[in-house]
């Protein structure tokens, strides 16, 4: 009998559980999509009620898929012949996306959808921040750069200058994590990154910080979630969810933490030798520390892990999301060519038209900042730009264009970093763009460094079902390596590539500088 713990991750855009054996190797996963409703500039919001759906479906079926919850053989083995080796869950773990805000009533009822990182109408409210109050004291005191409106306490101060009948209806604000486990519990509870992401906790402390709650916000820390640790263990889900889902209600399930700390957690990033980068909707490079790192113009941001370790880094709003644009942009004539030429999708199909395409994309610069930015500039009104296009530029420029601007704003994000800690000698890559060799390649040489791919493909999964472990003793703590760690191949760099994209890197810092003045 195998045993497997259960890695759920509530993404921007999907919702997948994965399942893991006591050594990391993924043996089982289940994802869904979840629409991002944009119906107005710099919106960006879920539905909270398709989310929970949405989690409950991937739990259910990554069970079902494999055999998971009564240790059968998955349909597709039975039906092939084969029986693979029967499976016992032992404890689920959480993984959400960082920053989100929603507000519910007494009952727990939403009263405003999720609004993400990416939803930049509290801009002004965030602006107002800066003009009212001592920031630089606030990102020491928080880690955050409150002045920017993806953190949730601009979102609170947009609730309640443009609602503020739903403002005052709002027993409680809650990130989208809490809000899947008060509906599966019953309890209001956030790990202590989630509540590190919102700007309103204390890096030092690990409390809500009163000055900001009284002073700022005008509210009191009973309308927020308990904070506690990211091994605090759930049991007693309520029963129709557990037989929904076909599990025992008393099944140890760990609160986890944000999806980008997991992720550093999931590629074995237990130190400041090491640095992990994430490409997934958006995109980021994380390090992690023994006390808190912060820098002095507030270009990255540092949140609460455990009560001994801290994750430093830069985020950048446009990944993944600016392919997916333009899949979304031209889905029925990229979906018939991938057909016609039979590569298997249409991401495949980008990788085919990169690889067309020399280095630089034959002049062809793509600013992807299609949600504004973060780090290093926290720009939120920023905006997309094509510049340098020509007759001779095709739809294979504009994506080779869009992967290596998405690289070239983490280049720039990377380069602060490195300042701050100059002990991290690897850069691991996890999240969807490893399934692109083209893209890690474009990177390796950009970078002019090694870049190790990730033994687990769903990193922040991973860190989830490995907090699980660690909360219920199958690990001993939260440094002891797996196997699947191990880092599963290296992409190395091309110099004559490298030479080509450090002059690139120089075009496109000016060309921003030119736009936007930074």
């Amino acid at each position: 009998m195998m045993d497997v713990v259960m890695g759920v991750d509530m993404g921007t855009t999907g919702v997948r559980a994965v399942l893991f054996d006591r050594d990391g190797t993924q043996v089982g996963l289940a994802y869904e999509e979840v629409p991002m409703l944009c119906t107005q500039p710099g919106m960006s919001e879920l539905d909270p009620e398709g989310v929970f759906r949405a989690t409950l479906s991937v739990m259910r079926r990554v069970l079902q898929e494999s055999g998971g919850a009564a240790g059968v053989p998955t349909a597709g083995a039975h039906e092939a012949g084969a029986r693979r080796e029967p499976m016992t869950l032992q404890a689920i773990g959480f993984s959400t996306q960082m920053h989100s805000f929603l507000a519910v009533d007494g009952e727990g009822t939403h009263l405003t959808n999720v609004l993400t990182w990416a939803d930049s109408r509290p801009l002004p409210q965030s602006l107002e921040l800066e003009r009212r109050y001592d920031a630089a004291d606030l990102y020491r005191r928080t880690g955050c750069r409150v002045q920017h409106p993806s953190y949730p306490l601009s979102k609170i101060l947009w609730l309640k200058a443009t609602r503020p009948d739903v403002f005052a209806a709002a027993r409680r604000f809650l990130t989208l994590k809490s809000y899947v486990l008060f509906r599966l519990y019953g309890v209001h509870v956030a790990d202590r990154t989630d509540a590190s992401c919102t700007a309103l906790l204390g890096i030092r402390t690990f409390r809500w910080d009163d000055d900001i709650l009284h002073g700022i916000l005008e509210i009191g820390a009973d309308r927020l979630p308990e904070v506690v640790d990211c091994t605090f263990l759930l049991r007693g889900m309520r029963k129709e969810y557990a037989d929904h889902i076909g599990i025992p209600a008393d099944l140890p399930v760990a609160t986890g933490s944000g999806d980008g700390i997991l992720a550093n957690l999931g590629c074995g990033v237990f130190d400041d030798t090491a640095m992990s980068c994430t490409i997934g909707t958006s995109g980021a490079l994380r390090v992690t520390v023994g006390e808190p790192l912060l820098d002095p113009h507030q270009r990255t941001w540092c949140y609460c892990f455990t009560r001994d370790t801290w994750v430093a880094g830069g985020a950048v709003n446009n990944g993944g999301l600016v392919l997916r644009w333009l899949r979304d942009l031209m889905r029925e004539q990229f979906s018939l060519e991938a057909d016609r030429a039979g590569v298997g999708g249409v991401y495949a199909l980008f990788d085919r038209y990169a690889r067309e395409i020399p280095p630089g994309s034959d002049g062809l610069l793509f600013l992807p900042l299609l949600t504004g930015d973060r780090s290093p500039d926290w720009n939120a009104s920023a905006r997309g730009l094509l510049a340098g296009m020509d007759l001779s530029h095709d739809r294979r420029h504009l994506v080779r264009a869009a992967m290596e601007g998405v690289l070239y704003r983490m280049m720039t994000v990377y380069e602060v970093l490195a300042s701050m800690n100059d002990r991290a000698v690897r850069i691991m890559a996890n999240g969807g763009y490893v399934s692109s060799d083209i893209w890690l390649q474009i990177q390796a040489d950009l970078f002019g460094k090694e870049i190790a791919v990730a033994g687990v493909e769903e990193a922040s999964a991973f860190g989830a079902a490995y907090l699980a472990m660690a909360a219920t003793g199958m690990v001993p703590d939260l440094r002891h390596p797996l196997p699947a760690m191990a880092p599963r191949r290296t992409i190395r760099p091309d110099e004559a590539n490298h030479e080509i994209y450090r002059k690139g890197l120089h075009r496109f810092k000016d060309l921003y500088r030119r736009m936007y003045g930074r």
